[in-house]
């Protein structure tokens, strides 16, 4: 599919990007754990060349393109493949490697694909709110608890349930003043569109991070943090997507905590510091 797609639009292609094109026909299993950056680096071209090819493919983004292009890959008619080109007779050495690759290209992925316009009215939210509600299904969940664990450090008042009929009584009574964030990869989990259309009808501001594309839940959020979205929907372990929800949480709460730095932060730093290097008693 996607070699016919190059030919395609190969007569409207400038050098640089029929020469990406060219080496993605040549590579395209190399491609699965390669980052936007890491393509351009060995081609000796920017990102934006690559993006404008993708556009040119018919793709949103680097990230729609590579799902595409992982899902056109033939898979091997056995048992043996636990998920991505991990096999189940690898050995620990090259499973650790397979799985830094994957976590190294999430990450990449991430970052290459953050709005930084979306980033900055979400940490006003976050730090205007009055109180906050967060909510995941599973391994979302848990980036969740992470996120509420570290908003506590600054003082907010968040709750992050895995119950979503808890969740929503919690946002049965927020206002315009308060927030909601949904995490969630897919972007269409019916709990979390449910909780985002209660949210929506009280005039609750909200934030989702969810993967790149159109989905139920990135058209109700106020505003969307994006996620790497080539995770294919079959894997056991959610490696890539729960390595991209913790990369934009990170961003998220590093700049957050930067922008809210103050005297009480810099006094738990010290005592954080104390408690682990306690001053020498002397004789």
């Amino acid at each position: 599919m996607i070699e016919l797609k190059l030919r395609e639009v190969k007569k409207d292609l400038s050098t640089k990007e029929l020469k990406v094109a060219y080496f993605i026909i040549e590579n395209t299993q190399a491609l699965k754990n390669m980052s936007i950056q890491t393509l351009a680096k060995l081609n000796h071209v920017s990102t934006t060349t690559i993006l404008r090819l993708c556009n040119k493919l018919g793709y949103k983004g680097f990230s729609d393109f590579k799902v595409d292009l992982i899902g056109s890959i033939p898979k091997k008619l056995n048992n043996e493949i636990l998920q991505d080109d991990i096999n189940l007779n690898d050995p620990l050495a090259d499973v650790n490697s397979k799985v830094q690759a994957m976590e190294k290209s999430s990450i990449d992925e991430t970052h290459s694909i953050v709005n930084i316009h979306a980033l900055n009215n979400a940490i006003d939210l976050i730090i205007n709110s009055q109180k906050i509600v967060i909510f995941g299904v599973g391994s979302s969940g848990l980036v969740g608890k992470e996120l509420e664990y570290q908003l506590i450090k600054i003082k907010k008042d968040v709750n992050c349930h895995f119950d979503a009929h808890v969740t929503r009584s919690l946002i049965s009574t927020l206002d315009k003043n308060d927030l909601v964030i949904i995490i969630s990869h897919s972007g269409e989990t019916p709990d979390c569109v449910e909780l985002l259309k209660l949210a929506d009808q009280s005039l609750v501001p909200s934030i989702a991070i969810t993967k790149m594309g159109q989905s139920q839940i990135s058209s109700l959020a106020t505003f969307v943090l994006h996620t790497t979205s080539m995770e294919h929907a079959s894997r056991l372990i959610p490696i890539r997507s729960k390595i991209s929800q913790i990369s934009v949480v990170n961003m998220l709460l590093t700049n957050l905590f930067i922008r809210q730095y103050d005297e009480r932060l810099l006094l738990q730093t010290q005592n954080r510091e104390k408690r682990k290097y306690p001053a020498k008693t002397t004789k």
